[in-house]
């Protein structure tokens, strides 16, 4: 796995603004659209990693870690632009801002896996 690079064609501050600080709590859709996307990432501590998974079906995920640590995943060999969009819906969904849903075909699907992790530790240290 590799983590995301920002590309090239990154969106920008106004020229001769300086950018505000982003933060969990104070972010914005505006800012999660608008700001360099490695701004966002550092500023709200957030790892991307590129997955393995090359199913065409999967666009990416979020795992929300002990502590609250935030990675999202994001399938391999997509067009940087696409991942980029992704990214940015999956932070301002992850911390509940007003953003639209995607629209056909694409879906969120969320998924409490902590009971199944839980139960599969179980096992596993079950003589």
């Amino acid at each position: 796995m590799k983590s995301l690079q920002s590309t090239e064609n990154e969106r920008q501050a106004t020229p001769g603004q300086g950018e505000p600080a982003i933060t969990r709590t104070t972010a914005t859709v505006a800012q999660i659209m608008n700001l360099p996307l490695d701004q966002i990432l550092t500023g709200m501590g957030i790892q991307v990693v590129e997955s393995e998974i090359a199913d065409a079906n999967f666009y990416g995920g979020v795992h929300i870690g002990n502590g609250g640590k935030v990675t999202i995943f994001t399938s391999p060999g997509r067009n940087p632009r696409v991942t980029d969009t992704l990214v940015r819906y999956l932070i301002a969904k992850t911390f509940d801002l007003d953003v639209a849903d995607l629209p056909a075909p694409f879906g969120v699907e969320y998924t409490d896996i902590t009971e199944q992790a839980r139960d599969a530790w179980v096992k596993a240290v079950r003589p």
